[in-house]
């Protein structure tokens, strides 16, 4: 309902025929009414009337002075009057040609506070009090309206295409010329999400469809609403979220190729040179550019290089348990024990943990030399002392009782 109700917030339309609830068809100038929320408004009277809380009130009628309804000379509405251009009272404010009071029902859609004569300070949920405004000028804007208003100080205010609810653009200071300053969004209609884009310490918002939210962005589905947020790092093509290492695919540049951590399915953006900082990975630029690792281009490879002429990628170490048979060939070591064979398959110079090199073969560290295991040894010890107790609790008992008798 809330984007249904901001779609149609401010839109020129026809006058609603009376049999279907219109009541400003036989006042109001044609195309001149519009809805705030579902009631309809009209911007523009025919003449010797005037808008006032959105509906058309003769020029003379009580409710047009107690509005403080008035031409921008300050003069009061004619016969020849059509709308309003300024409200010289506490609690009413300008908004499209019309007087709207912030204690009337149609007012409260649009303001809740007016605390400056003619002038609304608050804008209601859907609309924004326009900054520097003036009794002469419109001074509250719906969130969605692109087109927005130009106040006395020559400075524009605009809302977001597609923006149901938003924050007032902060005021304009130091300009000579015309500016213009749009709402920050908070809220979009329909399906559409908040993007913010930040450039040269300024933020700027729109409403995207979650689709669109690409090239550097990324839905992020913690936010309430859902927002499109800019990826931690700004190489990103693309990333699963917020923070370093979240990047999926990186920008041409100089930072163009992705290298994911151990295990990981994201990673950084880093040069040529960060993909091979500790040789353990080299450039690929085929397809998508990744910093592949060494056993992506020789399998079971540790650390490796890359001929940038011929592509090929030569290994320099293997992985532990495995020997370079060749530069392209990491074979594994005959003994599955084996850390490092790198003198061959049968030829084992360094032992996994846990294991005992000795005589060119992994021995475990909890067998000793007469292939006895550690668990064999302590029952035999244990047993030992069980035995030389019991022979010395024979003895002094035997000697006590040789002493007595």
């Amino acid at each position: 309902m809330l984007a249904i109700y901001f779609a149609v917030g401010a839109l020129a339309a026809e006058c609603k025929p009376s049999a279907s609830g219109g009541t400003n068809i036989n006042d109001c100038a044609v195309g001149k009414c519009e809805l705030v929320g579902a009631t309809e408004i009209c911007t523009e009277c025919k003449q010797g009337k005037v808008p006032i809380n959105g509906a058309c009130v003769a020029f003379g009628d009580g409710k047009v002075t107690g509005a403080g309804c008035k031409d921008s000379s300050g003069q009061n509405p004619t016969a020849a009057s059509v709308k309003c251009e300024q409200c010289d009272l506490a609690n009413y404010f300008l908004y499209k040609g019309g007087c709207y009071s912030t204690s009337d029902a149609t007012g409260q859609k649009l303001c809740t506070a007016a605390t400056t004569a003619g002038v609304c300070t608050q804008g209601a949920e859907g609309y924004f009090a326009v900054p520097g405004a003036t009794k002469t000028d419109q001074s509250v804007v719906a969130c969605g309206d692109t087109t927005g208003v130009t106040v006395s100080t020559n400075n524009k205010y605009v809302g977001v295409d597609g923006c149901a609810k938003c924050d007032a653009p902060s005021p304009i200071t130091g300009a000579t010329s015309l500016t213009t300053a749009a709402a920050t969004c908070t809220e979009c209609t329909g399906t559409k999400i908040v993007k913010t884009v930040t450039a040269s310490g300024k933020s700027v918002t729109s409403c995207v469809e979650p689709a669109e939210c690409k090239d550097g962005f990324f839905v992020d589905a913690t936010a309430t609403p859902n927002e499109c947020t800019a990826c931690t790092n700004e190489n990103c093509n693309a990333c699963t979220g917020a923070g370093e290492g979240k990047c999926t695919s990186c920008k041409d540049g100089d930072k163009k190729y992705l290298k994911k951590a151990d295990g990981s399915l994201t990673g950084t953006c880093v040069d040529e040179a960060g993909c091979t900082t500790g040789s353990t990975h080299y450039p690929d630029d085929t397809g998508t550019k990744t910093c592949k690792s060494c056993a992506e281009g020789v399998s079971n490879c540790k650390t490796c290089t890359k001929d940038s002429g011929s592509n090929t990628v030569t290994c320099s170490a293997c992985l532990e348990g495995f020997f370079a048979e060749s530069k392209s060939t990491c074979t594994a070591c005959a003994d599955s024990n084996r850390a490092v064979c790198d003198g061959g398959a049968d030829q084992c110079s360094k032992c996994k943990d846990s294991f005992n090199l000795e005589g060119g073969k992994c021995t475990s560290a909890s067998t000793n030399k007469s292939s006895l295991s550690t668990g064999a040894i302590a029952g035999i010890s244990i047993a030992a002392v069980v035995v030389v107790g019991g022979l010395v609790g024979f003895l002094c008992w035997w000697f006590v009782c040789r002493g007595k008798a």
